[in-house]
């Protein structure tokens, strides 16, 4: 109990909120699965492990290369640029995919999983990802190159 003092009948002092046991903020798969999320390089891309929060199965959500590659091309300035199936957050500043779906409860749009990153952020996966060896410098060259010739047809 944090407040003390004198209680009201019916008055709300959100001890259901402070209590670490009782949910509230401090309690639930939210807070739990903040810390839960992972990331790793692999061969085909950026592999974020996170649980859908709906239901909370845990996926492996796989970010391709060549989408982290689209993404890391945007800067300030530049007309914003999105792989297919991508939404962008104005509030985060992030893209994300928005069309994986929960396996298991697949309901709606909490079901979605929707591991955001920032273009800065993708640049560095993208640039781990090649000096690690598992994505060849051939491909962002030719992938460059086709971002330069949709920036020069679109502006």
């Amino acid at each position: 109990m944090l407040h003390k003092g004198a209680r009201v009948h019916g008055g709300d002092y959100f001890d259901d909120m402070a209590s670490k046991g009782g949910g509230g903020i401090y309690g639930g798969m939210g807070v739990e699965d903040y810390d839960g999320i992972r990331e790793s390089i692999s061969p085909d891309g950026l592999v974020v492990t996170m649980n859908c929060r709906n239901c909370g199965k845990q996926h492996e959500v796989t970010l391709e290369w060549y989408e982290l590659f689209i993404v890391g091309a945007n800067n300030p300035g530049l007309s914003l640029m999105k792989p297919k199936g991508w939404e962008y957050s104005q509030n985060n500043g992030s893209l994300y995919p928005a069309h994986i779906k929960c396996s298991k409860c697949n309901e709606g749009e909490r079901s979605l999983l929707c591991p955001q990153v920032t273009p800065d952020e993708a640049r560095g996966h993208v640039n781990s990802a090649v000096s690690q060896g598992l994505l060849p410098v051939a491909n962002t060259q030719a992938w460059g190159q086709q971002v330069a010739a949709y920036r020069a047809a679109n502006g």
